[in-house]
C-alpha cells in the first residue's frame, strides 16, 4: 500500500483549515471516474466481506446508503444480505441525531428532509433497539491513521458514535473511504467532540489505527 496521502497544511483557524481539508478532499472524489468509483467499491465490498468471515461475530451490521462518488455501498449492501447478515441504515432526525432502518433489497426510499440523500421508508429505531452491533461502517471524506476522521460536517456520525461508546464500547467502528483518503497524522484536526475510529477499510484492506 502506497503511504498515507499528504495534503498541504492550511492555515487559519481550526475551523478554517477543517473546512478548507473538507473542500480539498471533495474535490479530489469528484475528480474520480465512474469506471473508478465502481472498481473501488467492489473492492471494498471485497474487503468488508473477508473482514467478516475471518472474525465471526453475532450483531447486526450498520452500514449506510451512499451517493456517488462516496465510495459505494451498492455492491456491499446485497452481499451482506445473502451472507446472511442483518443490515440496518441511518435515517438522519431532527437536532442532527441518527435512527436505524433496515435495509433489504428493494425496499422503498425517499428523499431525506435534512440531507442530500435517500432513506429507507420504515420503522425507525434508536440504535440501543438494534444492538449489539457486529460492525459500525462509518462513512467519511478521510481518515487518518490514529483512527481521526472528518466528515461533512453535520455531526450526525459523531453525536451516535459518542452515545455508542458508552452502550456498546467494544462495537467494531471501521471507516470506509478510499485509498487516498487515508491521511498521515496531524491533517485532521481534531476537538474532544470528534469521535476516533479503530480502523479503517479501504480498496487495498484493513487498516489498523492508533
Amino acid at each position: 500500500m502506497d503511504s498515507p496521502a499528504p495534503l498541504p497544511s492550511p492555515v487559519s483557524t481550526p475551523t478554517s483549515r477543517k473546512e478548507e481539508l473538507r473542500q480539498t478532499l471533495r474535490e479530489r472524489r469528484r475528480r474520480l471516474s465512474g469506471q473508478e468509483q465502481h472498481t473501488a467499491a467492489a473492492a471494498l465490498a471485497n474487503q468488508v466481506l473477508r473482514w467478516l468471515q475471518a472474525a465471526p461475530g453475532t450483531g447486526c451490521i450498520a452500514a449506510y446508503l451512499s451517493v456517488p462518488p462516496e465510495p459505494g455501498t451498492g455492491e456491499l449492501l446485497p452481499a451482506l444480505i445473502e451472507a446472511g447478515y442483518d443490515v440496518v441504515v441511518p435515517v438522519c432526525e431532527a437536532q442532527y441525531q441518527l435512527s436505524w432502518v433496515s435495509w433489504k433489497p428493494g425496499v422503498e426510499l425517499a428523499k431525506s428532509p435534512r440531507a442530500p440523500l435517500w432513506e429507507p421508508v420504515g420503522e425507525r429505531r434508536h440504535f440501543t433497539a438494534v444492538m449489539p452491533f457486529r460492525l459500525v461502517l462509518v462513512p467519511g471524506l478521510g481518515m487518518d491513521v490514529r483512527g481521526s476522521r472528518i466528515g461533512q460536517g453535520g455531526g450526525y456520525y459523531d453525536r451516535f458514535l459518542a452515545q455508542l461508546r458508552l452502550e456498546q464500547p467494544d462495537a467494531d467502528r471501521l471507516g470506509y473511504v478510499y485509498d487516498e483518503e487515508l491521511l498521515a497524522p496531524g491533517i485532521i484536526e481534531t476537538t474532544p467532540l470528534d469521535m476516533p475510529l479503530n480502523g479503517v477499510f479501504t480498496p487495498s484492506g484493513l487498516h489498523s489505527v492508533g
